[in-house]
């Protein structure tokens, strides 16, 4: 062994020339325990077909194509702090000529990075590693151990199920892995956005008698928010005014138990705005959504969105947005130095948009808006103007870090990033109250109903502070709230009344669908009038919700009602999957 050290260190180079990426996502934006074991799973899952026998210079050889990859890689990481996963590279399908121009110098570092580093590769493998060198005893069950301890350890603490989850998303955050999987996943999404085109000539739409002959403008709205929980809301019993301006809202209807569909926006979403169960991600993509439904029955259909178009979490959004006649993401493009526009912008920024459309005096209009609401880093989520509780912002982002990566934060600290969390819904009560307010200057038959896609866990958390993804009280339970016009109600008595005695029954987010089309007296084949509230034969059905895992629960058989632990919000799952889900939905 010492007397192949000098072969040891060039091998362990050129594996580490392959791995680069992975090495420099340790330190990416700063030094994280969480990157240094994946570093080192990557290079053990390298060298795992020389376990087996195989001569480590031809695997090096092999890895050629690889290490051709790796600048491109560093200049994503160093650009957007994030390997090129799915939503870098659906960005890069559909960037225009102009949008790519001001991507040139990096791509032009890149190509002369990717020549040199191929160069010196190919140089040292051949000069530095001997043809017939293979592993020994010793570094086999180094490679071996490697790869199994973090897997055991997974599957010991949290289960089989966990552990397999565990391995696939171990995979799947290191390269190659990750940019091989974000490519196929790319083509993929873009390929269901070119079939949906298909649903809107082949969908069957009908329509109840009594909108048929309605004479007012119609004017709907949807408004998607994240990560709100409704134990910070005022409107439903919070000891702090969060919702002023909501509460004076005339015509406003508060639903009091609403849960989720699941933990992440990635597979909440879908199951909002189609008839797809949660968690069918794939049987989603290939129904009809919400807006594929108005804009068939004759609607303008708007989808707005303070999100980026393909964020790391919230990727399959974008098959939804092209439903719509317009689509716009004020967070979504290149800027002029060829960076993303990663800083996402405020969801207030949305209003000013709304009511250039609104003046546009179309007759019949639907908009989506897509809000960036109050999902971490909370002090980024809201104008200074709107925050009505004290939250230095450097303090709330170096607390709300130290907590994403497990550690622990003073009292002091947790009461200001709660702070910072509730001016967040500040923001939203801003938000809302505006919308309303501009829909109802349109004197049109209309309705505003927001639901959040999902809830976070605050600092009365027993676990996973200020993060969701998990199965909690606090994440599952969503403000779900319907603002009725004057004119609609009028109109529409019926459905109006059906709603008021619906507002505390139980229900989950996936009855959105069936809701809004009932709201709109819309029909078609997914439809189901007995998931809405707004029919007197409402029949929500159980309360399902997907974990971040996959995982499906029946929410109130595993989660009975206490009244205790619901209104604190303390609720929580005995499984510690969650400790797995945090991570990967941490922002």
């Amino acid at each position: 062994m010492i007397k192949d050290s000098p072969t040891w260190l060039s091998v362990f180079l050129a594996v580490n020339l392959i791995n680069l990426p992975n090495l420099a996502y340790c330190f990416t934006p700063c030094f994280t325990w969480l990157g240094l074991t994946l570093w080192i799973f990557s290079i053990a899952l390298t060298l795992l077909a020389c376990v087996f026998g195989m001569r480590v210079r031809l695997l090096l050889w092999l890895a050629v194509p690889l290490v051709l990859l790796v600048p491109a890689c560093l200049a994503s990481l160093f650009s957007i702090q994030s390997l090129p996963t799915t939503f870098l590279i659906l960005a890069l399908l559909e960037t225009n000529q102009t949008e790519l121009s001001a991507l040139q110098v990096q791509v032009f570092f890149a190509g002369l990075g990717t020549l040199i580093l191929g160069l010196l590769y190919v140089w040292f493998v051949k000069t530095r590693v001997p043809a017939g060198f293979r592993l020994g005893p010793v570094a086999r069950v180094l490679v071996v151990l490697s790869l199994l301890i973090p897997i055991s350890y997974d599957m010991i603490a949290s289960g089989h199920e966990v552990g397999l989850a565990g391995i696939k998303q171990r995979c799947l955050s290191t390269f190659p892995c990750s940019t091989f999987y974000g490519a196929y996943e790319a083509f993929d999404i873009r390929g269901r956005v070119q079939n949906r085109r298909d649903l809107l000539d082949n969908l069957t739409i009908t329509q109840e008698q009594a909108f048929k002959e309605e004479t007012n403008r119609q004017v709907h709205m949807l408004v998607i928010g994240e990560s709100a929980t409704k134990s910070c809301f005022g409107l439903y019993g919070y000891d702090r005014q969060t919702t002023p301006l909501l509460e004076r809202t005339p015509g406003l209807l508060t639903f009091q138990n609403v849960s989720c569909t699941a933990p992440c926006t990635l597979i909440a979403v879908p199951s909002l705005l189609t008839a797809a169960p949660p968690g069918k991600l794939v049987e989603a993509t290939r129904q009809a959504s919400l807006l594929t439904a108005y804009k068939k029955a004759g609607f303008k259909v708007y989808w707005l969105s303070a999100q980026k178009k393909h964020g790391t979490y919230d990727t399959l959004t974008s098959i939804f947005s092209a439903d719509a006649d317009e689509d716009h993401f004020i967070s979504g493009k290149f800027d002029e130095n060829g960076r993303g526009a990663y800083q996402t912008a405020w969801d207030v920024s949305l209003l000013p948009l709304v009511k250039r459309i609104l003046d546009r005096n179309e007759s019949k209009v639907l908009f989506v808006l897509h809000t960036i609401g109050s999902h971490g880093p909370y002090p980024a989520r809201y104008p200074p103007e709107l925050a009505r509780f004290p939250a230095d912002p450097q303090t709330v982002m170096d607390a709300l870090f130290r907590i994403s990566l497990g550690g622990i934060a003073t009292p002091e600290e947790l009461a200001l990033a709660q702070n910072s969390y509730d001016n967040t819904v500040c923001a939203t009560d801003f938000l809302l109250a505006n919308l309303i307010n501009e829909v109802k200057k349109t004197q049109a038959s209309s309705w505003v109903y927001y639901v959040s896609d999902h809830g976070e866990n605050t600092s009365t958390a027993r676990f996973g502070k200020f993060l969701h993804g998990m199965i909690t009280r606090q994440v599952v339970e969503v403000p779900t709230l319907m603002w009725l016009s004057p004119a609609y109600e009028k109109a529409h008595a019926d459905k109006v009344a059906a709603l008021k005695t619906h507002l505390k029954t139980p229900f989950s987010a996936s009855c959105t669908f069936h809701t809004l089309l009932d709201m709109g007296g819309l029909s078609c084949p997914d439809f189901k009038k007995e998931r809405s509230p707004a029919s007197p034969g409402f029949a929500p059905g159980p309360r399902i919700v997907c974990d971040a895992n996959g995982f499906i629960i029946d929410y109130d058989k595993q989660f009975p009602v206490q009244p205790d632990a619901a209104q604190a919000g303390l609720q929580e799952t005995s499984d510690k999957a969650p400790k797995i889900a945090a991570e990967l939905q941490r922002p």
